[in-house]
């Protein structure tokens, strides 16, 4: 993927590598979203939400803020 975005900005090999952490990630979440279709978008978006209820669910087991009906 490093080598599909340092040649998508024309750069040479290792270029990638010398920039700032912030510009790496802006440029892996550019070049994921320019690559992926709909449906692709879709399912990550949905794994996204999914992660994020399941990390609050979580957090409400361990604070005892879910209540069982019991």
């Amino acid at each position: 993927m490093i080598l599909e975005i340092e040649r998508r900005w024309h750069r040479d090999p290792g270029w990638f590598y010398t920039l700032q952490r912030p510009h790496q990630i802006q440029l892996i979440a550019d070049y994921r979203m320019s690559i992926e279709g709909p449906k692709q978008a879709k399912e990550r978006q949905n794994k996204a939400k999914r992660a994020r209820l399941d990390k609050m669910r979580q957090k409400a087991r361990r604070t005892g803020a879910v209540d069982h009906g019991g």
